[in-house]
């Protein structure tokens, strides 16, 4: 099963320099699941920074997951697709069935319960919150996380302005796991930041 912390290595926060020693001070902190969501490098790019990044995840023993570029994630542990990126059957049948394919819901829990069915390892719901990320995103309420915790038998993720306190109200709403950026990335201390995060949604002191 997945952990519960997942946390997005974002190219709008870092430049491919700064990426690795980042992902290093956040598997420290406590990171289950570490995406390189790199919109703005070219591909040549973000496989040189993947397979830097990719060294401390193998070493640490969690999973690496590309955003969007399917045929480059088929190098990693996965990849996470969203509503305009490449359909779930064509990246399941690109990445075969040991890979892990992730896919955003945004506030469909109709969405979420028919890619669990068609066998998606995990996905992830926009939160209840603002994000500096993504102003113009969907909302999904603490009343959907409370449900999408009773029907769904796959790890989903909350994703979008969530910082400690948060973490827990979600943990309490009955949120698997959190997705976080700017909480991390934006942070004086990423590794810390990470623990404290790791501690809220795990529910420790």
């Amino acid at each position: 099963m997945l952990g519960r912390l997942y946390v997005i290595l974002d190219d709008a926060y870092l430049s491919p320099e700064r990426t690795p020693e980042v992902a290093r001070q956040v598997i420290e902190g406590g990171a289950d699941l570490i995406q390189l969501r790199a919109k703005r490098w070219d591909i040549p790019t973000l496989k040189a920074v993947a397979d830097e990044v990719f060294a401390l995840t193998r070493r640490a023993g969690i999973p690496l997951i590309i955003n969007d570029h399917v045929e480059v994630a088929s190098n990693y542990d996965g990849v996470h697709i969203g509503e305009e990126d490449t359909p779930y059957a064509v990246a399941r049948e690109i990445l075969g069935e040991k890979r892990i394919v992730g896919v955003s819901c945004y506030d469909s829990l109709e969405r979420a319960l028919r890619l669990q069915e068609e066998g998606a390892q995990y996905v992830a719901f926009s939160s209840p919150y603002p994000s500096p990320t993504k102003p113009d995103k969907r909302f999904a309420p603490l009343d959907l996380i409370a449900e999408a915790a009773r029907r769904l038998r796959i790890p989903f993720y909350v994703i979008g302005g969530i910082d400690v306190e948060r973490a827990a109200e979600l943990r309490r709403a009955g949120a698997y796991g959190i997705a976080v950026v700017s909480a991390v990335l934006l942070a004086s201390d990423p590794r810390e930041a990470t623990r404290r995060l790791r501690n809220a949604i795990y529910g420790s002191p």
